[in-house]
């Protein structure tokens, strides 16, 4: 995993005490879920999804609400990627 994503995340939840294997794993789900939802790796998508997984780790519906919360920015992610193809 990029080094710099993992130093950007832990900036983002302002979290240096947590094992760096969990927050991995959060980053990872990341990616899937921005790779799932707009085609590509945008790495601020990625550390918001995964700064959502971190911090809603226990409570479903929470979670639920504040990744439908990033819709708009799927979207927008993806229709300037339809603009610059």
């Amino acid at each position: 995993m990029d080094d710099n994503l993992l130093d950007k995340f832990k900036e983002h939840i302002r979290e240096d005490d947590m094992e760096d294997s969990m927050l991995f794993f959060y980053l990872e789900q990341g990616k899937r879920y921005v790779q799932n939802a707009t085609g590509g790796q945008s790495e601020y998508l990625i550390i918001m999804c995964a700064g959502i997984f971190y911090e809603y780790r226990t409570a479903e519906k929470d979670l639920e609400d504040a990744l439908n919360a990033l819709t708009p920015f799927f979207v927008q992610e993806v229709y300037c990627n339809d603009e610059e193809n």
